[in-house]
């Protein structure tokens, strides 16, 4: 199956459909000459590299990506379906979660080490707890996997059940029960909550998180980060945070979100947008990473 990629010559258009840009306006923004633009919708030219990356800076920036994510969706079929159905897909979603959901959180194990862990052959060099931690994943996508349906309820049951699932044998962080202490989080100057509001705060997390509404894609990039912002765990929040992610975007017929550890550091910066209210960027890293979903259900 083919892979969904805009060109760069399709983002240029939809860029200037949605900005009301001129292809004047545009070439300024680009840090390029007219004649450039020109040339690229025009006569066909393929922008250089460092041209193309720039081009796509500027589409996250200024298109909606939510409305291209829809669009994806009509006529696709039910993600759901394809990932039990199918063992190979299966395996392949499970080994991209893991590996890139772990290397965020600053797993040392690779692609290759992680696919091993699974198949329960010996990593050499590695402790045996990051082995675990990789197992655990897959074991906590595997639960999701068989509790996924179209229109999933999450509650709390639900997410601890996670949780005591990817902490599975780190009894020292308290699998499936919630912090008892603070914690220090290094992506964010904002405060977390004290442990005796997280209880409260997880019951109105648990409580709101099935209601979408109209904008399902930015309720849940906002969830999201509300889960974050609570920080209910001693660890294993971020891990949680993207299962429950990708449970919300299975139950309401969308691919799952593939945030991947070149876009750790993006990630966390709209992450950190969310601390002043501003949750387009998390919206629009969500949009670009379940865009990357779409191809892990879409190869071949």
């Amino acid at each position: 199956m083919k892979k969904i990629l805009f060109s760069d010559k399709e983002k240029i258009k939809m860029i200037i459909k949605e900005s009301k840009m001129s292809r004047s306006e545009l070439a300024r923004q680009l840090e390029v000459t007219y004649r450039e633009v020109y040339r690229w919708l025009d006569k066909g030219v393929i922008p250089q590299a460092s041209q193309s990356r720039r081009i796509d800076e500027v589409f996250k920036e200024l298109v909606d990506l939510r409305k291209q994510v829809i669009k994806l969706k009509e006529g696709f079929g039910d993600p759901i379906s394809l990932l039990k159905k199918n063992q190979a897909l299966r395996e392949r979603f499970f080994l991209e979660m893991t590996y890139n959901s772990n290397a965020i959180e600053g797993s040392r194990m690779t692609r290759a080490e992680t696919a091993a862990a699974f198949k329960g052959q010996n990593v050499r060099g590695r402790e045996f707890f990051e082995i675990l931690e990789a197992v655990n994943h897959k074991n906590a996508l595997e639960f999701l996997l068989d509790e996924i349906r179209p229109n999933f309820k999450i509650d709390e049951a639900y997410i601890l059940k996670l949780h005591s699932i990817v902490l599975y044998d780190f009894n020292d962080k308290l699998p499936g029960k919630y912090r008892t202490g603070f914690v220090n989080v290094t992506n964010t100057e904002k405060p977390l909550p004290a442990p005796e509001k997280v209880p409260l705060l997880m019951k109105k997390f648990s409580g709101g998180v099935n209601k979408y509404g109209k904008d399902v894609i930015g309720k849940i990039a906002s969830d999201h980060y509300e889960f974050e912002e609570i920080h209910p765990f001693f660890d294993g929040n971020g891990r949680v945070g993207r299962l429950i992610m990708i449970t919300q975007l299975l139950s309401k017929g969308f691919p799952p979100a593939i945030i991947q550890i070149d876009d750790r550091y993006k990630y966390y910066f709209a992450l950190g947008k969310g601390d002043m209210g501003d949750f387009r960027h998390i919206t629009q890293m969500l949009c670009d990473s379940i865009i990357k979903g779409y191809n892990l259900l879409n190869a071949k």
